[in-house]
């Protein structure tokens, strides 16, 4: 098919000159054909294969059905679509007479020759909307003519494009790209890293990787390209909040370590008892807190003379150089016994007291 370049350059609207400043979503009309740029550009372009459900579903339902299946794999981005979905229709103003100025937020296309591009939503940064206005402005007489898929395929955009604004995009080249994605049957196989790259690519700020939402502003990669390190947004240790720590990741996705200090008061448990992980001394000292590959704790800061368990009887423990370390599987690795009833060997080298170090992997 013949086809020419379509270039539609982002334009920063000068305040000067009274236009606007907002961000669209598009549709390409080619004679009586109308569909949405996103899904036009997935399968004509890059060969993605949508999936919203059924034929038979409302856009509405095929709107649940993306995101439903989105929360396998990214609950939290999921949870605050849904909520913004559900208040989407009380924050739009449907107009049916007049017209758009253009919004040139799209980026490089390619169109056929006969076809055109037309704006079908805007969507108002926050901090724009005035007392009266709505979030989203639509035009029904084209939306009413797209299919119940692409009609859910632009409220997708438009959420998309809200955490979007809100993360400083002034184009939608990105947000495009990661609703063909979360549209298409590619998400079926969907796994944490695979997330973490479509987040990457389309420019998007957080993600939910092993279990755990991260902000993405500061991260780290390792040169596999698994996250190493990034600030934890919301997420539970062995049960412990640690909300606001910036962590380290194991290449398997693992916390391999944080900083942490006396207050968070940390307590552990393995092989049935209680670690608490704290420090006797000033509040404001940060220490670390390190874990094996399989998730257990490797080493951390303890009370003097902390009851634990070993061998079947109970010891007073303490820190050995500010720390007491266990081997993968939970047992203890190095520590001060202060029990004199305590007779069994407390071995100093790892070999002796981790013989199978090497399955923490």
């Amino acid at each position: 098919m013949v086809a020419l370049i379509h270039l539609l350059f982002y334009s920063l609207m000068s305040v000067a000159g009274g236009d606007w400043v907002g961000n669209g979503g598009n549709v390409i009309s080619c004679g009586d054909s109308l569909r949405l740029l996103d899904y036009y550009e997935a399968e004509e372009q890059r060969g993605i294969a949508l999936d919203l459900g059924n034929e038979s579903m409302s856009f509405q339902q095929k709107v649940y059905y993306v995101l439903h299946r989105l929360e396998n794999v990214n609950p939290t981005r999921a949870k605050m679509y849904k909520k913004w979905f559900h208040t989407f229709d009380a924050e739009t103003q449907w107009f049916f007479i007049g017209k758009f100025l253009p919004i040139r937020d799209s980026g490089v296309v390619i169109i056929p020759e006969v076809c055109n591009i037309q704006q079908i939503a805007i969507q108002r940064p926050t901090a724009l909307i005035m007392p009266g206005d709505q979030r989203y402005v639509i035009d029904v007489r084209l939306f009413e003519r797209l299919s119940e898929a692409d009609k859910a395929g632009l409220i997708l955009h438009e959420l998309i494009y809200r955490e979007a604004i809100e993360s400083g995009f002034t184009s939608s080249p990105g947000v495009r790209y990661f609703n063909q994605v979360v549209s298409s049957s590619l998400m079926k196989n969907f796994d944490s890293r695979m997330m973490l790259d479509l987040v990457r690519t389309a420019g998007l700020k957080h993600v939910d990787y092993h279990g755990y939402a991260v902000g993405l502003e500061a991260a780290q990669y390792h040169e596999d390209g698994n996250l190493k390190t990034a600030m934890v947004w919301s997420g539970e240790l062995h049960g412990q909040n640690i909300k606001g720590k910036y962590v380290n990741f194991h290449p398997n996705g693992k916390i391999e370590s944080f900083l942490y200090t006396s207050v968070d008061n940390y307590v552990f448990t393995f092989n049935g008892q209680s670690l608490p992980i704290s420090h006797d001394g000033p509040l404001s000292r940060t220490l670390l807190l390190k874990f094996h590959p399989n998730g257990n704790l490797m080493s951390g800061s303890v009370k003097s003379k902390t009851p634990f368990i070993l061998n079947g009887k109970t010891v007073l423990l303490s820190n050995l150089n500010g720390a007491v370390t266990f081997c993968p599987d939970g047992q203890l690795h190095t520590g001060i016994i202060e029990s004199p009833e305590y007779s069994g060997p407390v071995p100093s080298k790892p070999e002796e007291m981790c013989p199978h170090h090497g399955s923490s992997q």
